[in-house]
């Protein structure tokens, strides 16, 4: 029986041919091909960093280019040049973890932020080479830098409000504050004691509030940004929601409702008191509207009375000149006369010469105009007006010549 066994591997081996065995290999290379071909060449997409460690030498070779790449059996690790980073407890917004991160005030009061940010790989070679070294993966990136720089930013932004202040006046700088600190590096603070006034109780307190440390109106830093020490670089961080605690939600609503009673109280008070003084600037525009009334209508006496003074010194000046006429044609007359007497009157003709001469002067002091309107001297009715005082004098004279 021995025998007959070896009878038929000798046959066996008889019937092997070398075409078979070169078949035979190929096959096996085709096996083999086909089960390390993913190890064979690595594609770059466009989006990606690939970074290959050589199965042979431990070498690492850095791809940022697009395009296929000789692998050699090597380990390829990819890393997409950018990507959205998300803390969020919505199932469409990352994974469908609650990524949430949790946020304390200084009130004591709790909140979850949810929100993503764009972070960005380095360029240069040495930097992407430090990242793959200490993280190995983009998950790991994410999960071990973006994320714990971005929690520690919320948790130091937390003491720098309130609840409230966070959901109102302060809301915008809760992302600024978070944003500044994850790119930059987190605030040195500094503990101080304040006096603000309670709308509430309208009263003032002393409250101990946190404050950021400033040098030339810049902030100063507890450290630097882990991402600014890897080179990696964050833009666009924004908050979607900000889900309070049901205690803390409660209290806001009702801190909301006592701060708008109290300001619509504090308005109803200024809108009385603006009446007030809207009334008072009413009435003292009235009084000067009247006392500006009666300044209009003095000065419209004045203007008149000064009007009327100068048409009386215009018709006294007149008089005076028609005088003046008068005795220039009195004295005529009387020198004629006197003429005549001169050489020689009987007494009829004298008694008829001065006849006439009184006649004469009657009729001339008859044309005298004397103005119809003049001003009295001093107004208590003992002195006389500048008219009589001129006609006095001018009458005076025609008496003694």
């Amino acid at each position: 029986m021995l025998s007959n066994i070896k009878e038929d591997v000798k046959n066996t081996f008889t019937n092997f041919t070398l075409k078979k065995i070169l078949v035979l290999g190929l096959g096996t290379l085709a096996i083999l091909f086909i089960l390390f071909s993913g190890k064979m060449v690595e594609n770059v997409d466009n989006s990606e960093i690939v970074i290959i460690q050589s199965a042979f030498t431990g070498n690492i070779s850095i791809y940022t280019t697009p395009g296929p790449v000789m692998q050699g059996f090597g380990t390829a690790t990819h890393y997409k040049k950018s990507n959205q980073f998300w803390f969020s407890n919505k199932n469409d917004e990352g994974n469908k973890d609650d990524q949430s991160i949790k946020i304390r005030f200084n009130d004591g009061g709790h909140a979850q932020i949810s929100g993503s940010v764009r972070w960005y790989m380095p360029s240069d070679e040495k930097a992407i080479l430090k990242l793959h070294t200490d993280f190995g993966s983009q998950n790991a990136i994410e999960q071990q830098l973006i994320r714990q720089v971005v929690t520690k930013s919320v948790y130091m932004t937390g003491p720098l409000m309130s609840s409230k202040e966070s959901s109102a006046e302060k809301r915008n700088d809760l992302l600024s504050y978070i944003e500044d600190q994850s790119i930059n590096g987190v605030y040195r603070t500094k503990q101080e004691d304040i006096k603000v006034h309670d709308d509430l109780m309208n009263t003032d307190k002393t409250i101990t509030v946190v404050k950021i440390v400033e040098k030339n109106n810049v902030p100063l830093r507890q450290e630097i940004s882990a991402v600014k020490t890897y080179n990696v670089s964050l833009q666009g961080l924004a908050l979607n929601s900000i889900d309070y605690d049901t205690e803390v939600e409660n209290q806001i609503k009702v801190q909301q409702q006592a701060y708008m009673q109290v300001q619509t109280a504090i308005a109803n008070s200024k809108k009385a008191e603006q009446d007030a003084i809207t009334t008072e600037l009413q009435g003292k525009a009235a009084s000067a509207k009247a006392k500006w009334e009666q300044e209009v209508i003095k000065a419209q006496a004045v203007t008149q009375a000064q009007q009327q003074k100068e048409v009386a010194e215009l018709e006294a000046q007149t008089a005076i000149l028609q005088a003046q006429r008068v005795k220039t044609d009195a004295d005529a007359e009387y020198y004629k006369n006197s003429k005549m007497v001169s050489a020689g009157l009987t007494p009829q003709q004298r008694a008829q010469f001065d006849k006439d001469t009184k006649i004469g002067v009657a009729e001339a002091l008859s044309k005298l105009v004397l103005p119809t309107t003049y001003i009295s001297g001093s107004g208590n009715g003992k002195d006389p007006s500048m008219l009589e005082s001129l006609l006095g004098v001018q009458l005076l004279n025609l008496k003694k010549e």
